[in-house]
């Protein structure tokens, strides 16, 4: 079972999960503590360093996510200034965690995060055009364009909390009249204020006051606890706050024409407050053709957002999908499968890692990635050999179209040996270490998702361990393909297919229908 470690950073409190993927993220255990914020970042990182080798200590870890709030840049892993972080300055987030823990690591916006999560375990399942409002203590977004993630130049997309609503109102983002004035948590709470004062300097006591409260009381949770309860001037002010939702809504609808909406936090608890002023409102600014295309929801993943969020930004990433099924039902591939263990019975201990390999070569074409592969010796062969059976037809003709030579080829799976390319291995050598031959070249050829694939029938081929220690660094998938203890690689790999034998020999018989099996299954899927 793969493994990932989650990091959600707040002022007050901070997160570390331990999470696996199958059919969802599924939090295995969880460590909170207090931000203790005031003492710095370099005591707060010691404090996540602690419950991160606390978990990494039960499991294999594949990569880290980090959530924080902005503004951060997300390309260079870099914090750069959060205002409920005094002192995080500058800090490069995954360069001390990718260094300390040597796995890949990655940061994200907890806004962004969030939409991350919606989009693929929430309301916003299926949308290739959809916006997440976090509508809580500010109101942060996440923009999902063409099935993306918008960043943005500056790593600033999606701060719609900063859009002005009117030339005064409710400060919020240090701006009167915004969005984030009118519609979050503080801002709701601020305008009540306002409101409650009008109405008291005109003779009129609201309900709250009655009853004892003061102006310090009053809150966006105060203020819905008496509108649930129907008193009018509660309701009047959620109505005021659903008409400035829809008014912010409408620029959002006209610029990125979503399919969906997703609020979270205050909608969720106060949707019916808010739907019917937000709604008449919307349908008013908006394009009409916009207006009919949105849907406008509460967010679903609200238990756990943070923890999800965490880890959906190492997945995403990855390019990972939590939610992309794990098995294998087409029979096509199944008959090379089961064929191998009806034809070679004692090749059955490989059953589990040859579905595992081919699930993660499966997922990695379907994202547009590919193959490296290396060995030496005779799994140097074995490494050409497989490239020739992915690269061109195997067991099927493969047919291509497109006009003129293209109706003479064969479909291909991408795949490259990096045993091959004399004039690199040789400068390189003449320069270097020549032990590091692979991983220059994993270096060069790999990409986050891509797979690699060491050949090595001890398991102990010093120029493999660099190779996937370098893989695994880039953000990719490492199998190793190996016999008796499984040796080194075993140990280092994501997923280890150990044949049987006594001698090189032996095992090598056994590599040869284990891969052949393993190629027939993928041309089956993707060409059958």
């Amino acid at each position: 079972m793969t493994h990932y470690i989650g990091i959600d950073i707040g002022g007050t409190k901070c997160a570390v999960v331990l999470a696996s993927v199958n059919k969802g993220i599924n939090i295995l255990e969880k460590i909170r503590f207090a931000s203790e914020a005031e003492k710095g970042p370099e005591h707060m990182l010691g404090l996540i360093y602690q419950a991160v080798d606390e978990l990494a200590s039960k499991a294999k870890i594949e990569a880290i996510g980090i959530s924080c709030g902005g503004p951060l840049d997300s390309r260079k892993g870099i914090v750069l200034c959060p205002p409920n972080l005094p002192g995080w300055v500058n800090i490069p987030v995954v360069k001390l965690f990718t260094e300390r823990y040597g796995v890949p690591a990655f940061v994200l916006n907890d806004a962004n995060a969030c939409a991350l999560v919606e989009w693929k375990l929430g309301a916003g399942r299926g949308c290739e055009d959809m916006i997440f409002l976090t509508m809580g203590t500010g109101m942060g977004a996440g923009v999902i364009a063409g099935g993306k993630l918008l960043i943005g130049a500056s790593d600033m997309a999606g701060e719609v909390g900063h859009l002005r609503l009117a030339e005064d109102g409710p400060v919020g983002f240090g701006k009167a009249g915004s969005f984030e004035g009118f519609t979050s948590g503080g801002g709701i709470g601020r305008y009540a204020v306002s409101v409650t004062e009008k109405m008291m300097s005109e003779g009129h006591i609201p309900a709250w006051i009655q009853d004892g409260h003061t102006e310090n009381d009053i809150s966006a949770k105060l203020i819905a606890d008496y509108a649930h309860a129907g008193d009018k001037d509660a309701l009047r002010i959620y109505a005021d706050t659903g008409r400035m939702l829809g008014k912010g809504l409408a620029l959002l609808v006209d610029a990125f024409n979503p399919e969906k909406i997703v609020i979270g936090s205050i909608f969720v608890r106060s949707r019916d407050l808010l739907i019917s002023s937000m709604d008449a409102e919307l349908k008013k600014q908006a394009i009409p053709f916009s207006y009919d295309a949105v849907q406008v929801v509460p967010a679903e993943t609200t238990e756990n957002l943070g923890d999800y969020a965490a880890v959906m930004t190492a997945l995403y990433n990855l390019g990972i999908d939590p939610m992309a099924e794990t098995g294998e039902s087409n029979e096509k591939v199944l008959k090379h499968y089961n064929g191998l263990f009806e034809k070679y019975p004692k090749l059955s201990c490989v059953k589990e890692s040859l579905m595992d390999t081919y699930l993660a070569l499966r997922d990695c074409y379907e994202k547009g990635g590919k193959l490296l592969l290396c060995g030496n010796g005779g799994s140097c062969a074995d490494c050409e050999h497989i490239v020739g059976e992915l690269m061109k037809g195997f067991w099927l003709k493969r047919p291509v179209s497109g006009g003129g030579v293209m109706d003479k080829l064969q479909g291909a799976l991408p795949a490259i040996a990096l045993t091959g390319h004399t004039a690199l291995s040789s400068a390189f050598t003449n320069d270097c270490n020549p032990l590091y031959t692979y991983a220059q070249q994993t270096l060069g050829y790999g990409k986050p998702g891509d797979v690699l694939i060491g050949i090595s029938t001890s398991g102990n081929s010093e120029n493999v361990s660099y190779a996937v220690e370098v893989a695994q660094k880039l953000g990719m998938k490492t199998v190793a393909l190996t016999g008796g203890n499984g040796g080194k690689l075993c140990e280092m790999c994501d997923i280890a297919i150990i044949a049987p034998g006594s001698c090189p020999a032996d095992v090598q018989e056994g590599h040869l229908p284990i891969y052949h099996a393993l190629c027939g299954m993928l041309e089956a899927h993707f060409f059958g």
